[in-house]
């Protein structure tokens, strides 16, 4: 049945007149956008609209390229890191190096300056390694009897005395350094001639022995070979004078000092040679 107002014969549009439709509002929109841009305000509006959806879509693509680009530098960081450190042990090991080479520099340009004795020859040797014991106070030399050396000839650095040779095989010898517990050194106060025996102590320390206690030495006096045993050659610096004390009991003062040599550090030292003698026609 019919209802009342509504027409019997309507029907709806076909597919081809809303096509039409559509097609004429939409070139009706595009004429007035490109006319009159009455459309601005309206993509303006849509914009704001889809912004927070774009970035939200944009969110997840913006991290990862954060999260790998972290990764990046921070590999490069841990590359240029160690690069840095291997060239700081480098450079380290070139500065040590330099120190070490200037140092041994000093100590043969000093050795160089000695004059020779005429009735004497100088050897050079240098330090193989410390003695088998290391408390013994001895030292081992890179030459040996095939140099020409042998047993109770001195050694003597830059500084002075260092001790004597003890034993000598065919390419090294053994010294037995001023220090060493029981050697014995004949000298002279240098600046009085007062005569006396320096013994070792061990440990880098000197004792000057059996002086009188009316003996006259100072703290700083220096003390030198005297000759009279004709093993060292005389005037060879031995020690410096770095306490005197009076005891109350005993007739003999008690000197200490140290070696003017450096016993713990020299590589480069002498050993004194005597030359044979001409024979007299």
């Amino acid at each position: 049945m019919a209802v009342p107002g509504q027409l019997t014969f309507a029907r709806r549009l076909g597919p081809a007149a809303r096509l039409a439709i559509w097609l004429t509002i939409g070139v009706a929109c595009v004429v007035l956008d490109v006319r009159y841009q009455a459309m601005e305000g309206l993509r303006s509006g849509l914009s704001m609209l889809l912004h927070p959806v774009r970035e939200a879509l944009r969110a997840p693509a913006d991290v990862a390229t954060e999260i790998a680009d972290f990764f990046t530098r921070h590999r490069l960081l841990l590359h240029q890191r160690d690069a840095l450190l291997a060239e700081r042990a480098r450079l380290a090991l070139t500065a040590n190096t330099a120190l070490d080479l200037k140092r041994e520099n000093e100590e043969l340009r000093a050795l160089l300056a000695l004059q020779t004795r005429p009735e004497q020859q100088l050897v050079r040797a240098a330090l193989l390694y410390q003695g088998h014991d290391w408390f013994s106070q001895k030292i081992v030399l890179d030459r040996g009897a095939a140099a020409g050396l042998r047993s109770g000839l001195p050694v003597i650095d830059a500084g002075g005395l260092m001790g004597q040779i003890s034993q000598v095989y065919p390419g090294s010898s053994e010294v037995t350094l001023v220090t060493s517990p029981g050697q014995l050194t004949p000298v002279m106060i240098e600046r009085t001639g007062q005569r006396g025996l320096v013994a070792g102590l061990g440990h880098g320390q000197l004792e000057l022995r059996y002086m009188p206690s009316q003996t006259d030495v100072r703290v700083g006096d220096r003390l030198v070979t005297s000759g009279i045993d004709r093993v060292y050659p005389a005037a060879l610096p031995v020690a410096r004078v770095t306490r005197v004390s009076r005891p109350q009991a005993g007739p003999y003062l008690r000197i200490e000092g140290l070696p003017l040599a450096e016993i713990e550090r020299s590589r480069a030292v002498l050993v004194l040679v005597a030359r044979p003698k001409a024979a007299q026609p």
